[in-house]
């Protein structure tokens, strides 16, 4: 036989042998068996009873032991696509708005569907506040002045794993935004305070309102973050997003830097 035939004869014996070896474990009934008692004992609960096989009692700790990983670790099954999430941080202006807008602050809140462990559809309220700087408040000719955004968005969040049980994400969405412009000045304000038997006037300066300026307009957002930590069936994360406003005039573009928790 030539050693081409002897060859092809060798290797396919060899396959058939492993074949065989396979099916057999597969197939073999202690495996069986003790793969129907594990099922079994996992549908009735903790308190299967005395009988329960040490086999199946390791198979049963086994896949009760939450797997490590970046992902959220696993809930019970009517929690288990329900996202949520909460955090402030720092407001940034971007580009021209830096000579507009001064540093501020932001505060997120939102829910969502989460599909599975790498993708999500967040709906988020966001807040951001920021002072005007004293050479446009000089222009304008008023003291004191601030600025308002809140807007509600819809925002996919596609999650990644880095390493161990840090991950990250990328998000960017769009919606409604509304930007409220507000100048006040210092002002002698007359308040009470009462007791059970009178009402006693004070003074107290305060900062007044004078004038605001709102817009209704639609944005978009994008950026990334890192998910870390495990703590009461959730993760805490930090994130930086570019927003772009389409407001009247000349768009207002803002950078916040959140720290929250997300479930």
């Amino acid at each position: 036989m030539p050693y081409s035939h002897r060859l092809i004869s060798t290797v396919c014996r060899a396959a058939f042998i492993v074949a065989a070896l396979i099916l057999a474990s597969e197939g073999s009934p202690l495996t069986a068996q003790v793969s129907s008692s594990a099922e079994y004992h996992s549908m009735a609960g903790a308190d299967a009873g005395p009988s329960a096989s040490p086999g199946a009692s390791a198979l049963q700790g086994n896949r009760q032991r939450p797997v490590p990983g970046y992902g959220y670790p696993q809930r019970t099954p009517w929690m288990s696509h329900f996202a949520a999430e909460f955090g402030g941080g720092l407001t940034l202006p971007a580009q021209q708005d830096q000579h507009d807008l001064t540093y501020g602050y932001d505060v997120i809140a939102g829910a969502g569907y989460r599909f599975n462990q790498h993708f999500s559809l967040m709906g988020e309220y966001q807040f951001d506040g920021n002072k005007i700087p004293a050479k446009v408040l000089a222009q304008v000719g008023e003291p004191g002045g601030n600025v308002h955004i809140w807007s509600l968005t819809l925002d996919p969040v596609l999650s990644y794993r880095i390493s161990g049980a840090v991950g990250g994400y990328i998000t960017g969405g769009g919606g409604f935004y509304r930007k409220i412009t507000s100048f006040t000045e210092p002002t002698l304000i007359t308040s009470y305070y009462c007791d059970y038997f009178n009402c006693y006037p004070y003074d107290y300066t305060g900062n007044v309102v004078v004038s605001r300026f709102s817009s209704n307009q639609g944005g978009m957002n994008i950026g990334g973050g890192l998910i870390f930590g495990n703590w009461s069936g959730g993760k805490f994360f930090t994130e930086a997003r570019y927003n772009w406003i389409d407001t009247p005039g000349r768009a207002t573009r803002i950078v916040p830097v959140t720290v929250g928790f997300r479930w």
